[in-house]
């Protein structure tokens, strides 16, 4: 698909309390070999569009360091990109630093004569997207702009995502939020767009207010200049804009293999990321590990139940693991017992022999400290 450039927005995605203090949501770790953007990214890939930019908010070094290698994602790099797109006045003052601000400064794609569409995309949404069939319905509405929506019978699934009202041809009336419905149709944080549409919305931007993000022109638009389009997507899709949403949606892999199976099993929709070479799994005479998925180059010779592992981590004979998530070169000490824990890299539990959060709150542990 030489005619669409796709940029995978990190303005939109909420923080994930501590968990993101030092890294975007976009890189990090999920289902113990993932990063987020790695969902995004594939979709895209899958998809056929090979010319991707990354608007980076913030801490680019972590985003660069997983994406290092376009080579993962590309199926031609030859002729395709991936690139991080920052917005250097931003940086200086950070009033400036909006995704909008940032496609101004990156604006370059814009002038290839080829590209006519451009789809923006929100990683805080797991979803196995097929892009085509959705680029198809856009030209297909005569609309200038789409939006991606997803019907739900349960808003507290999305509690931090925002709603639309549909008019009976399918397009957006009304973009809100509204915590308190159970039946909604959800934004999805999703914009596909022509590319002279984009290009006047840019210029109007600077007209009405140089702060405005995507989302603010976007419900500007709705209210004063043009129709936009709302297609439903069908699938699953998670939205993780919390420390506990991405405990849960977490958890919910685990307890359903089934969704692992459609999701991150299907030979003809690979979700790709960076890998790393390390050894295999070692588990000793005496571990036992149930109903979790565990990455390469760990060692266990403890208890393992229901919980995601890292990779490099040691968990020790005599230790118990239960419904958590271990980051990186964690190590569990023998006589410890975790439960309903959250730890960033290279964590040691080694004095307090009973550690335990709940399901809807869950202990998080920041990197690098001794417990």
């Amino acid at each position: 698909m030489n005619d669409v450039v796709a940029l995978i927005d990190l303005y939109s995605s909420r923080g994930l309390d501590l968990l993101t203090k030092d890294r975007p949501l976009a890189s990090t770790t999920f289902l113990a070999r993932y990063a987020f953007i790695d969902f995004a990214l594939s979709n895209f890939s899958n998809s056929g569009i090979d010319n991707i930019g990354v608007l980076v908010k913030d801490h680019p070094n972590s985003i660069n360091k997983h994406i290092y290698n376009p080579n993962v994602y590309l199926s031609n790099p030859k002729t395709g990109f991936l690139s991080l797109f920052i917005n250097e006045k931003g940086n200086i003052n950070p009033v400036f630093n909006t995704d909008l601000n940032n496609i101004k400064e990156n604006d370059y794609f814009l002038y290839d004569s080829k590209v006519k569409y451009i789809v923006i995309t929100d990683p805080s949404f797991i979803k196995k997207a097929d892009y085509r069939p959705i680029i198809e319905e856009h030209k297909k509405s005569g609309r200038l702009a789409s939006v991606l929506y997803a019907h739900t019978d349960d808003g507290g699934e999305f509690p931090h995502a925002k709603k639309l009202v549909i008019d009976n041809l399918g397009d957006v009336q009304k973009i809100y939020e509204d915590n308190r419905e159970k039946e909604s149709d959800v934004l999805l944080n999703t914009l596909i767009i022509d590319k002279s549409f984009l290009v006047e919305l840019l210029k109007l931007s600077n007209t009405i207010s140089v702060i405005y993000s995507l989302h603010d022109l976007i419900a500007y638009c709705i209210s004063f200049v043009s129709k936009i389009h709302a297609i439903k997507y069908d699938g699953y899709v998670r939205h993780v804009s919390s420390l506990q949403s991405y405990f849960k949606w977490s958890m919910e892999f685990i307890n359903n293999p089934e969704l692992i199976a459609d999701l991150l099993s299907d030979p003809e929709w690979s979700f790709y990321t960076t890998t790393h070479n390390s050894r295999p799994v070692l588990y000793g005479p005496n571990s036992k590990v149930t109903s979790s998925i565990v990455a390469n180059g760990t060692t266990i010779n403890g208890v393992v139940k229901n919980s995601i592992i890292s990779r490099d981590v040691t968990i020790e004979e005599g230790a118990v693991v239960e419904n958590c998530i271990l980051f990186t070169h964690s190590v569990v000490k023998s006589g410890v017992h975790l439960k309903n824990v959250i730890c960033d890299k290279r964590v040691t539990f080694k004095s307090k022999s009973e550690v335990e959060g709940t399901e809807d709150n869950p202990l998080y542990f920041p990197r690098g400290v001794n417990v």
